[in-house]
């Protein structure tokens, strides 16, 4: 009891019965279905006009409200509290009889009784215990009333008396109506509910909070728990961080300082080479002008002998003229070898392969409850490669020619249930890369339209520019499609040796030249519309969620309505295989559509990392590719909705991508938006 008495006088002194709100005792506390309780002005305040609903200013949970602030329970329980909570300051309290029998209201009551919760006077005092009705009631001194001495007597009177009926006990508990009840209140309107003792129906439901309690605090632990393995995993990724920034930054260095001292070695090799071929020309030089200069003067002296000399001179000299003649025309000598110096790279340096491979692998995690699994899956969080064993697989040699990659990993231990089969996985392979800017361009380039365009070539749509450019794969500049008047093309299909692009709300179909076949207007609304092909010789643009069909005589054919249409935004299409690959806008995801509209797999904005999806296409195994812009990426999926992983990153360069498609021979084609091209190869993994 002493320790009930202690927990009671704690509770009336701590900050239970205080609102959160306007930080005073509660004043007609109301209690929220998550347990909060708090002033119903304050309630009211925050409800704030006419709204049904509010959210607990502590826990955030909905609470309706159909009957406004004063349909909420009245918390019972802190009202009680509230009556045991002495006074701050020390006001004269007057008797509460003394007004009903006609006496003086400003009597000084001197003492309280407990059982009544009256405040009496000394007169009244003395007649409440001489009266027979109240002569046993607890009678006591104001001070020891305001000391708290008497609370739990206080406390035991306030549970056992009724709040309808005064004066009448609690004994009997309403199933039905979960309420308590006093004997008038039993025999009234629920004298037909089936009732339970008061002791009873308390026993019956000690055990129930009791077992939640526990449960309860149980998940306490378990959350604690959790927080701090957070912490543990936090502490670890700053040491993963800490070791793997130092293994790139030593590898760096000394990748640098072996860079550098190749360098310095080819150069030295170079001007060592180049110095021992001028020495060498250098002295040949002088001898063949000696040569020259002997030989000179010898022809001058033997033309002034013929033309000067008498004959007997000339006689006497033609020997030794002739001698020295014949030994200047036998001269020769030998050209110096000179070998032209040709520098080779090494293409691995240039090709978009990087030093460091930086993979996520999972964790490997001790068994715990199932409460805490469900959370460690919701956030799908992994572990990298210690910094060491990442230092140790860059000291290691690249894979020979003809293993499976280039790249050395860190893998985990092997699989407990034996090597698993691997999907059909695509990885790049890098081609080439160009500009796409000619000459010609007055404005940077703005790839808002690609497709392949025969054998070999891509065909761009540069709207800033309003042209058509052609390219081989390889990146050589083909020429340009004229475009009718000023017409700035958005997107552009090819279907065999025909054009067709979309400007504004018009669809336009040219030959090869630039000759208009067929326009139309398209209707809806949009801004802008994507196009693609389907069945070979058929145009497919997306007009207001839905998809128009027409033939090359420029004939509306079928209008494809995909499923939730009337909600859909669909603004980058493809194709794939015999069906259409769109992003959606409006729902923020990336639609698979057969033939006819029927929704084959929907990725939705959680697997798009919450992203807006760009532009798409399918390649010919039928694995979807999606630019998420935001993020740098192109991402990969399969065609029943499973994440296949990154496709393209920052380590392919690919910084702001906007326009993707498959050309040639399974050539990947992805468009910056600095109007930067990058071609990949695609090479397949797994089965």
């Amino acid at each position: 009891m002493a320790a009930d008495a202690s927990s009671l006088w704690e509770t009336l002194a701590g900050s239970f019965l205080t609102c959160n709100i306007c930080l005073g005792h509660y004043c007609q506390p109301k209690i929220l279905p998550c347990l909060h309780s708090y002033c119903q002005d304050c309630l009211k305040t925050l409800q704030g006009g006419a709204k049904r609903e509010l959210r607990c200013p502590e826990c955030r949970e909905p609470v309706p409200l159909p009957a406004g602030i004063e349909g909420l329970k009245t918390n019972f329980f802190i009202n009680g509290l509230l009556d045991l909570v002495p006074p701050v300051e020390k006001a004269r309290v007057t008797c509460s009889l003394c007004p009903l029998i006609g006496q003086d209201a400003s009597s000084v009551a001197v003492s309280h009784c407990i059982d009544c919760a009256d405040h009496l006077c000394q007169a009244c005092a003395s007649g409440h215990r001489c009266s027979r009705l109240t002569h046993k009631h607890l009678v006591v001194d104001m001070e020891a009333y305001h000391s708290g001495k008497y609370n739990e007597e206080i406390r035991k009177r306030q549970a056992a008396r009724c709040k309808e009926h005064k004066g009448e006990n609690l004994q009997y508990f309403c199933i039905p109506c979960a309420a308590a009840l006093c004997r008038e209140c039993r025999l009234g309107h629920h004298l037909e509910h089936p009732c339970l003792s008061l002791s009873e129906a308390a026993k019956a439901r000690r055990p129930v909070i009791t077992g939640l309690l526990a449960g309860v605090a149980e998940k306490v632990q378990l959350i604690a728990r959790g927080k701090a393995s957070l912490e543990e995993e936090i502490k670890e990724m700053e040491v993963w961080n800490t070791n793997i920034r130092s293994v790139v930054e030593q590898t760096c260095a000394k990748a640098v300082e072996q860079l550098l001292s190749h360098k310095g070695q080819v150069l030295a090799q170079l001007s060592s080479y180049l110095e021992e071929r001028k020495v060498a020309s250098r002295l040949l030089l002088s001898e063949l002008g000696f040569q020259e200069q002997v030989a000179s003067s010898t022809v001058a002296f033997a033309q002034k002998v013929l033309s000067l000399g008498q004959e007997e001179e000339i006689v006497s000299l033609e020997q030794m003229i002739s001698e020295r003649l014949r030994q200047l025309q036998g001269f020769s000598w030998e050209a110096l070898a000179v070998q032209v110096p040709k520098l080779r790279i090494q293409p691995n340096l240039l090709c978009g392969c990087n030093l460091f491979h930086l993979e996520f692998h999972e964790k490997p995690t001790a068994a715990a409850p199932e409460g805490y699994a469900q959370v460690a899956r919701k956030k799908a969080k992994q572990k990298p490669p210690q910094g060491a064993e990442v230092g140790e697989a860059c000291r290691q040699e690249q894979a020979p020619s003809g293993g499976s990659s280039g790249l050395l990993e860190s893998g985990g231990p092997p699989s407990p249930n034996g090597p698993e089969v691997p999907r059909l996985t695509p990885k790049p392979v890098f081609f080439c890369s160009f500009w796409v800017k000619v000459p010609t361009d007055k404005k940077q380039p703005q790839i808002t339209g690609l497709c392949p365009f025969g054998s070999g070539e891509i065909l761009l749509a540069d709207e800033q520019n309003k042209k058509l450019k052609r390219f081989s794969v390889q990146g050589e500049f083909k020429g340009t499609i004229p475009v009718p008047g000023d017409v700035a093309p958005f997107s552009v299909a090819a279907v065999g040796n025909k054009v067709v692009f979309t400007a504004a709300s018009q669809l336009y179909v040219l030959n090869e030249t630039g000759g208009i076949v067929w326009q139309k207007a398209l209707k809806g609304g949009q801004a802008s519309h994507a196009v693609t092909t389907c069945d070979g010789n058929c145009v497919v643009v997306s007009v207001a969620g839905h998809l128009e069909v027409f033939n090359m005589k420029g004939q509306l054919l079928e209008r494809i309505v995909p499923e939730g249409s009337h909600d859909r935004s669909l603004v980058f299409l493809g194709r794939w295989k015999e069906g259409f690959v769109a992003s959606d806008w409006y729902r923020r995801s990336v639609v698979l559509l057969g033939r006819k509209g029927d929704l084959v797999t929907e990725y939705q904005e959680e697997q798009l990392k919450e992203s807006q999806p760009g532009s798409v296409c399918a390649d010919a195994p039928g694995i979807i590719y999606v630019v998420l812009r935001e993020l740098n990426k192109v991402v990969a999926f399969s065609e029943a909705g499973e994440v296949l992983g990154s496709f393209l990153t920052t380590e392919n360069n690919i910084f702001k991508p906007r326009m993707v498609t498959i050309a040639g021979d399974g050539h990947f084609v992805a468009a910056l938006t600095n109007g930067t091209v990058h071609v990949f190869k695609i090479k397949y993994q797994g089965k």
